[in-house]
């Protein structure tokens, strides 16, 4: 029985509790009503012109100066004088003109019936604007001239005697110009990853990189040369890219951005885009920027379009500077050949009165299970016959991969090498190094038949006196 009475106590209190809180909430929303009621008496009342739902709106009709636009809603997109490519079209933007349009507040009423509207620039209105609902009903607006008062103007609407002040907003709306109207769509560009950049300027050497492309035949050698992106232009054959380098210079590419607008007529001449000093193409693994970059418009920006657009804007010309500036051999791997110990079989050196052979016996230990790992050698160093170690070999490999170039070559590669270095791959490809004298400090650096660089003759020299040393067994390695 005890029990029973314990239970009826318990659903009692809840029910009590229940009451209390539901008491509670209308009486909280009771007294914030009041408040309510109260703020709003003491504000004073919002002078609404125009207080429409603007969803509603399916046409905008704009006519000032010599401007007339018809911007009408199909399938809930904006489209301007019967263009239909809405993405041509900055809809944000309309979007705003039809905001005016359906939801205007007036900062006051000057006139509540004027008798003479010349006073208010009203008499010719610098424009009128004229928006049609989905029930086919109507609202105009006569925009008047701007008063003494900066950043407002006089404004009427059809059917109503009163003129109004209203914001510079509402006036930039209604006196917009097509060009505003064009939208400007550049590529997000995603800096970690880029596939491919081509960089063509006036009077300055093209430079076109792409990314190394593991399941690509033509890039079946990758790992071989150690390399993430090749330099394709301007050079005779592919050279590594320096990869800190390359991420200064591509880092900028996001920073682009339109200042203005300016029109779509792409073939006039002062734009200079017809023929462009600059053509960037970036790719990431998604996308893709193609930018023109013509003349400047004045001292701080210069005319720019896209490759997929006819709409000229205007950018920064902070934001354009690292194109002009960068030249191949800033981006570049300054190695005059690096090749991976693994892909080596032989290595022969020649001297007009010596050669020397560097054998690179090999076994697979174990084989890489993944992308993290790397295969696993045992090997058996030999140089002239002469068994090397393997600590002492890979560091003179390291000086022979390690040669930096000094600058470019400007001359034809001609004449007799001085040092012949003959790398066999395992892949039975064979590639030959040579060294001919650019003049009393430098050698041409001669890969394949092709030059392109030279190299301070002291490095090359170096390398040949302790490969007399190592032959020797006398090799000691450079202190780093």
């Amino acid at each position: 029985m005890r029990k029973k009475k314990n239970r009826l106590f318990t659903v009692i209190s809840v029910l009590l509790i229940l009451v209390l809180v539901i008491g509670a909430y209308f009486y909280v929303s009771y007294i914030n009503k009041k408040k309510k009621e109260a703020e709003e008496k003491k504000s004073p009342s919002t002078i609404w012109i125009a207080n429409f739902d603007r969803n509603k709106i399916t046409k905008i009709d704009i006519k000032h100066d010599d401007v007339h636009l018809v911007l009408e809603k199909v399938k809930d997109k904006w489209i301007v004088n019967g263009i239909n490519n809405p993405l041509y079209f900055d809809q944000d933007k309309i979007d705003d003109i039809a905001f005016s349009c359906a939801q205007m507040i007036a900062e006051k009423i000057v006139d509540t019936n004027p008798k003479d509207l010349k006073k208010y620039g009203l008499d010719n209105p610098k424009s009128i604007v004229e928006a049609t609902f989905s029930d086919g009903k109507k609202v105009t607006f006569y925009l008047g001239s701007e008063t003494p008062i900066t950043s407002t103007y006089y404004l009427m609407k059809k059917g109503d005697p009163k003129v109004y002040v209203v914001w510079t907003n509402h006036a930039e709306n209604f006196t917009i110009k097509p060009s505003k109207l064009l939208s400007v769509k550049i590529p997000e560009i995603d800096t970690q990853n880029i596939t491919y950049v081509k960089l063509v300027r006036k009077g300055q050497p093209t430079i076109e990189i792409k990314k190394v492309n593991e399941k690509n035949k033509e890039d079946n050698e990758w790992k071989y040369y150690v390399r993430l992106w090749s330099l394709i232009q301007p050079y005779s054959q592919p050279v590594g890219v320096a990869s800190d380098k390359f991420s200064e210079f591509i880092e900028n590419v996001p920073n682009f951005s339109p200042e203005d607008v300016v029109g779509e007529d792409v073939y006039n001449s002062k734009y200079g885009l017809q023929s462009p000093k600059i053509e960037l193409i970036v790719k990431d693994n998604k996308n893709t920027l193609h930018l023109f970059v013509g003349n400047n418009a004045d001292d701080s920006t210069v005319y720019c379009k896209t490759a997929d657009s006819k709409v000229v804007f205007t950018m920064s010309t902070y934001k354009t500077e690292f194109m002009n500036n960068i030249k191949p051999f800033d981006l570049i791997e300054k190695f005059a050949y690096i090749v991976n110990i693994d892909y080596v079989d032989k290595i022969e050196i020649f001297t007009p009165d010596k050669k020397h052979t560097l054998i690179l016996d090999k076994k697979l230990i174990k084989k890489a299970t993944s992308e993290e790992e790397t295969d696993e050698y045992k090997y058996n160093f030999k140089a002239d016959g002469r068994k090397i170690d393997e600590d002492t070999f890979k560091k003179f490999y390291q000086e022979i991969i390690g040669l930096l170039i000094d600058g470019e070559n400007d001359k034809k590669p001609t004449g007799t090498p001085e040092v012949t270095m003959k790398f066999y791959l395992v892949n039975k490809k064979v590639d030959v190094m040579e060294y001919i004298p650019y003049n009393d400090d430098f050698y041409m650096v001669v890969r394949n038949g092709k030059s392109d660089f030279v190299i301070a003759k002291e490095q090359v020299q170096k390398v040949l006196k302790d490969l007399e040393d190592l032959v020797a067994g006398k090799y000691k390695p450079p202190e780093n």
